[in-house]
């Protein structure tokens, strides 16, 4: 694993205005998927060392839209999530699958990279499918409902590149992320040895090339006490 080594001062992206394709998605719904839009307000939010950020300060209110599943948030185009998925998209060659359509937030960038070649995209959900894909423009990108285990075992076709997100919970709602992720990792490399595998949430620029700094939270957390209490 690749050690990124976090310097005593931390980055802060500033957001003045925010608008991404899901911006204009329409808020609607389909059986149990919905999309919704509410302000992120002023303050600072996690970037998680992508771009080399720690956060990303908000002076006033930007529009996010969420994919919401059953009542919960499954996916968000604020500027971490939508900077990461272009950042992922970049790094994509070839023939790429995707694990999980979310908002198509990585779509968009792999659509307009001229590196990738096919894209398919693994979601085992219908809603999801029947809410998103009307939305997002599809030349070189087919929608497989399925699930990914299953899938991954039983196709036959070859990919170059492989983007996950694949995170797992307990019934506390507790994330289980090194297991989903090992589980993931371990068995795309073992069914396609010579695929690059990208994993979205590991801070890692081998497997997450969105990553380019590891993040200084103690450090930003004390920046942002002393940016606070001047503007107080």
């Amino acid at each position: 694993m690749t050690i990124l080594r976090s310097d005593n001062e931390p980055n802060f992206l500033k957001i003045a205005s925010w608008e991404t394709p899901a911006t204009k998605y329409p808020l609607s719904k389909r059986g149990r998927v919905r999309l919704k839009r509410k302000p992120y307000r002023r303050g600072f939010y996690n970037m998680e060392g992508v771009r080399g950020y720690d956060y990303f300060t908000v002076k006033k209110p930007i529009p996010i839209t969420s994919l919401i599943v059953d009542g919960e948030t499954w996916m968000v185009d604020d500027p971490l999530h939508w900077y990461g998925m272009q950042d992922l998209a970049k790094a994509a060659r070839g023939r790429v699958l995707v694990a999980g359509l979310g908002l198509g937030l990585v779509i968009h960038g792999l659509e307009e990279n001229e590196a990738v070649t096919a894209i398919d995209v693994v979601e085992i959900d219908e809603d999801v499918i029947d809410l998103i894909t009307p939305l997002i423009k599809m030349k070189k990108t087919r929608i497989i409902n399925d699930d990914f285990w299953r899938y991954l075992y039983e196709t036959e076709e070859t990919y170059d590149t492989f983007i996950l997100d694949i995170w797992v919970y307990d019934e506390t709602g507790t994330t289980k992320a090194g297991y989903s992720m090992l589980s993931a990792l371990g068995s795309v490399s073992t069914r396609f040895p010579s695929a690059k595998i990208y994993i979205w949430g590991i801070r890692d620029p081998k497997w997450n090339p969105a990553v380019t700094k590891a993040p200084c939270y103690i450090e930003t957390e004390r920046r942002i006490a002393e940016l606070l209490e001047a503007e107080a």
